[in-house]
C-alpha cells in the first residue's frame, strides 16, 4: 500500500526531538511545513529542531505558541484556532511529542476536525497512522549523530575518522585477552605515553626492569607502532602515541560495535567525537553511538581509578558521562569501560547515576555486555 504523504505536519514539541524529526528522513513522507506547537519553556529546543528541519529539505518551518504547557482548556483552544485558520490546509498531527495535556487536548482537536492523526515509534523508526485502516510503515533512512546532537542543541565540531591498520588490531586485542597479566605493566606504559605527548619520546631507563613491559614493548615494536632506540620509546606520530595512551581501548569498543552492528541495531558510531554546545562549550566522548534512535555514550579509561583521594579519576569520568547525557535528552545512556578494576564506592556512584560499568576481565564479553546495555528496557 503506498505511504500516504501530507502537506504540513503539525508537531508539539518538547525534550524528546527525535520523534518529531523522523518522519521527515523519509521523502516519500517528508512534508512542505512543519507546524511546531511550542509553550514558552520550548522555545529554544523549537529553535534547534527548525534549523535542523529546514536542513533536511522542509520548505517552511513555523511555530503556533501556547502559553502553558499543561493546562488543556487553552492548549484546545489554541489548536481550535490553528485549525481554523489553516481551515483547507493538508493537515496531520504527529502526537508524539509534547507534554501529556498538550497530547490530549491535539488529538482531541485533530479527531473532531476528522484530520488525520499519527504517533511515531523511535525504537522502530516507524510510522503508526491512528484511527485510521492505514498500516504502520517504518522510515527506511536511520538517524545520524551529526543530525541527532544537532536537534538537541550541540554541534558535532570533529570525530576520529582514522583507519586504523590491522596490527593496531591485534596490539588492542592482546590487551584484551590477557588483562589480568598486562594491567600493571599497562599502567607503566600509559604513564610513558602521556609522558611523550610533545616530543613523540620519552626515556625508558627507570622502568627496564619489569620483564612484562618489556613484553609490551617488544609487541610495539612487532607491529610497528613504536620502537625504543638507546634506552627511548620513541613513537612514529601523535596517532601512534595517542593510540599507546589509551586509544586502543577506544579503537576497541568501536571495532566491537562495528561488527554487533546489524543485530544491536547501531545507526552511527564515532570515536572521539567533539561537540559544542550552543553557549560555545566543547567536550570530547571516547565513543559515542546510536542505537534504536538512543543516544548511547561510553567513556573509556585505561589507567588506575582507585587513587586515594576522595574525589578520584573513577568519579570524575562519572560525573562528566552524568553531566552528558544532556547531548541525547532524557533517554541517553552512559557506561564506562575500563582496563583496571573499580573501587566500590565509584560502583556504587555509578549505580546511582545510572551508569553501566565493564571493569578489567569483563572486558572479555564486551560484546555480550553492549548488547544486554543496548537492549535493557
Amino acid at each position: 500500500m503506498p505511504i500516504r504523504r501530507y502537506d504540513v505536519h503539525v508537531c508539539l514539541v518538547s525534550e524528546q526531538a527525535t520523534p518529531n524529526f523522523i518522519p521527515v528522513l523519509d521523502q516519500r513522507f517528508r512534508p512542505g511545513e512543519v507546524i511546531l506547537v511550542v509553550s514558552p519553556q520550548m522555545r529554544e529546543r523549537a529553535r534547534w529542531l527548525k534549523a535542523v528541519l529546514a536542513h533536511r529539505g522542509v520548505a517552511r518551518v513555523t511555530e503556533h505558541v501556547i502559553e502553558d504547557a499543561w493546562d488543556i482548556p487553552r492548549i484546545h483552544e489554541a489548536l481550535l484556532n490553528l485549525a481554523a485558520i489553516r481551515e483547507g490546509s493538508d493537515l496531520a498531527l504527529n502526537v508524539t511529542g509534547g507534554t501529556k495535556p498538550m497530547a490530549i487536548a491535539a488529538q482531541e482537536v485533530f479527531h473532531a476536525a476528522k484530520l488525520p492523526i499519527f504517533y511515531v515509534h523511535p525504537a522502530r523508526n516507524e510510522v503508526v497512522p491512528l484511527f485510521s485502516d492505514e498500516p504502520p510503515f517504518r522510515i527506511e533512512e536511520r538517524v545520524q549523530l551529526a543530525d541527532y546532537l544537532a536537534i538537541h542543541g550541540f554541534r558535532e565540531l570533529s570525530r576520529d575518522r582514522g583507519e586504523h591498520s590491522e596490527s593496531y588490531i591485534l596490539y588492542a586485542e592482546e590487551f584484551v585477552k590477557e588483562v589480568r597479566r598486562f594491567a600493571g605493566p599497562l599502567r607503566t606504559l600509559n604513564w610513558l605515553a602521556g609522558r611523550a605527548k610533545r616530543t613523540l619520546r620519552v626515556e625508558l631507563a627507570r622502568h627496564s626492569d619489569d620483564p612484562r613491559l618489556g613484553e609490551l614493548l617488544d609487541k610495539l615494536e612487532r607491529y610497528g607502532i613504536a620502537r625504543v632506540e638507546r634506552r627511548e620509546l620513541i613513537f612514529p606520530d601523535e596517532a601512534a602515541r595517542f593510540f599507546v595512551n589509551g586509544g586502543w581501548l577506544e579503537l576497541h569498543i568501536a571495532r566491537v560495535l562495528d561488527e554487533c552492528a546489524a543485530e544491536m541495531g547501531v545507526q552511527d558510531c564515532a570515536r572521539s567525537l567533539e561537540v559544542e554546545s550552543g553557549g560555545g562549550a566543547r567536550n570530547e566522548l571516547d565513543v559515542a553511538f546510536l542505537a534504536h534512535n538512543r543516544l548511547f555514550l561510553i567513556e573509556c579509561k585505561t589507567k588506575r581509578l582507585d587513587g586515594m583521594e576522595i574525589e578520584g579519576p573513577g568519579t570524575e569520568s562519572l560525573y562528566k558521562l552524568d553531566s552528558l547525557t544532556a547531548l541525547g535528552g532524557l533517554n541517553t545512556r552512559g557506561m564506562l569501560v575500563s582496563y583496571q578494576p573499580i573501587e566500590q564506592r565509584d560502583r556504587q556512584r555509578a549505580a546511582d547515576l545510572g551508569i553501566r560499568i565493564v571493569e578489567s576481565e569483563e572486558l572479555r564479553n564486551l560484546a555480550e555486555h553492549l548488547r544486554k546495555w543496548v537492549n535493557a528496557p
